[in-house]
């Protein structure tokens, strides 16, 4: 089975164009039996080789694969950069950094190249691995399913595929077929090094997980393939419910049908927000539990109407007219969903005043006896009737200040803090530093979508009304 590639690419590669492969060859028995392998299938290849710089044999262990690479018949290609600093700089940790700059050098080269499949050396131990260190880490089924034999990597490029072929080989097959036929590995002395999570994994977890079970990793390995199948099928069901949820995308944010995701299940919204992730950034690994079940919380029992809640990488997530946004904090959505203003406009009887998102004012006197009881049915909170006696002034609309203090309706006595009205009216965050105010020489008389000021109530002794409305054209 391990010489056998033809097999795989029969089962696995249909409608790959295969007419030229780079094959990843570190240098080790992993990478060496591959191209030896593939060598023998007698399909055009290209040789890429990455020099991570992590020790002081690295450069040699370059020229040993072009050497091998040259006895082979074969093109070249290589590269060299500082792995360390690259993690150090970003933020990642050294396998990170490393995979990073790894597949960037063969996605490049690759398209460069015009070659649309990579082959890599990745094999049934390391999918055991990688299938143990997303479960320690906390991961749905998109990590626990493990690595696919042909994939796309979309952070990387969109179409070139990354194919697998030695992923049901165990590394002592691998190793017996270096030694049977003399081919000259070298030794990677890295992976002794136990300060890498892997390799303590590698060294001692799955040694003592074993003596609980002798055939752990090959049931591990069975578990991680059925559970592909359930990924497979979960997806479609996700993919259905994406399509009827998501109702806007755009650079750096999503936003969902609030009512929609309320009617989910909760396994559903589970993996729809994982997916959500992995859509806003491309370079996620895996999302944690506790990302995906803080937002699913939110949904279910969240004061959504006034609060946001941090999601992953950045992004957090807040609601706003009956959606759900998933958004980077570094970037301004657009917000037509409420109104805002910028700079202090005046308000004029009679005549519209325009604000940005197609939202106007507009104001109008009435004469005669109000009918109270039709004004304290109002439900429609962009209205407000005033008592035009107390509404005498040039009426401004403008955002908040520091200091702005508020009386409500219905506070006959003092005021409060702005800020503190905005919050016990749940009033998005988001929405506050350019929520428009209508004022009287300086004093708030009506904070559009929730209340007018006490002093300019409508009582039974008012004769004149000031009708004061925020439309949005529903153009």
């Amino acid at each position: 089975m391990l010489e056998n590639l033809e097999l795989f690419f029969e089962q696995e590669c249909t409608g790959l164009r295969l007419d030229l492969i780079m094959v990843g060859v570190s240098g080790g028995p992993d990478s060496l039996c591959l191209l030896d392998l593939l060598v023998k299938t007698g399909k055009p290849l290209v040789v890429a080789h990455f020099d991570h710089q992590l020790r002081p044999e690295s450069g040699r262990e370059a020229q040993h694969v072009q050497e091998l690479a040259r006895r082979y018949g074969l093109p070249f290609v290589s590269d060299s950069q500082d792995v360390r600093s690259f993690a150090e700089e970003n933020g990642f940790s050294l396998e990170e950094a490393a995979r990073k700059l790894r597949y960037r050098f063969l996605f490049d080269r690759a398209r460069s190249a015009g070659v649309q499949v990579i082959a890599v050396a990745h094999h049934a131990d390391d999918q055991v691995e990688t299938v143990l260190m997303h479960f320690l880490r906390g991961a749905g089924l998109s990590g626990l399913k493990g690595m696919a034999a042909v994939t796309l990597l979309p952070e990387f490029d969109p179409a070139i595929r990354l194919i697998r072929p030695l992923l049901r080989n165990w590394r002592s097959e691998i190793e017996a077929y270096c030694q049977e036929h003399k081919l000259e590995t070298v030794d990677d002395r890295s992976n002794l090094d136990e300060t890498y999570f892997r390799n303590r994994l590698r060294h001692r977890l799955i040694p003592e997980l074993e003596t609980y079970n002798p055939g752990f990793k090959q049931t591990l390995l069975h578990t991680a393939a059925s559970l592909g199948g359930d990924f497979d099928l979960v997806a479609e069901v996700v993919n259905g419910f994406w399509a009827r949820s998501v109702q806007e995308n755009g650079s750096g944010y999503l936003a969902f049908d609030l009512s929609a995701l309320r009617t989910a299940s909760t396994a559903l919204l589970r993996n729809l927000f994982r997916r959500a992730a992995f859509y806003l950034n491309s370079d996620l690994r895996d999302v944690n539990f506790e990302s995906v079940e803080r937002l699913v919380r939110f949904i279910r029992h969240g004061d959504l109407a006034s609060k946001d809640v941090d999601f992953t990488d950045g992004n957090h997530a807040f609601m706003v007219d009956g959606r759900l946004f998933i958004a980077s904090r570094a970037i301004e959505i657009p917000s037509p969903y409420w109104p805002r203003i910028t700079q202090p406009v005046e308000l004029m009887v009679g005549q519209p005043l325009h604000l940005q998102d197609d939202w106007r004012f507009l104001v109008q006197e009435e004469l005669g006896m109000p009918d109270l009881e039709a004004i304290h049915a109002n439900t429609n909170s962009f209205q407000a009737w005033l008592d035009a006696d107390t509404v005498k002034g040039q009426l401004q609309v403008r955002s908040r200040r520091g200091g702005d203090r508020f009386q409500p309706l219905g506070m006959p006595d003092g005021s409060l803090k702005l800020s503190d009205f905005f919050i016990n009216e749940k009033m998005p965050a988001r929405a506050r530093t350019n929520w428009p105010l209508v004022c009287l020489e300086g004093e708030i008389i009506w904070v559009p979508g929730y209340r007018s000021a006490h002093r300019s109530r409508v009582t039974t002794a008012t004769r004149r009304l000031v009708h004061i409305s925020l439309l949005k054209s529903k153009n």
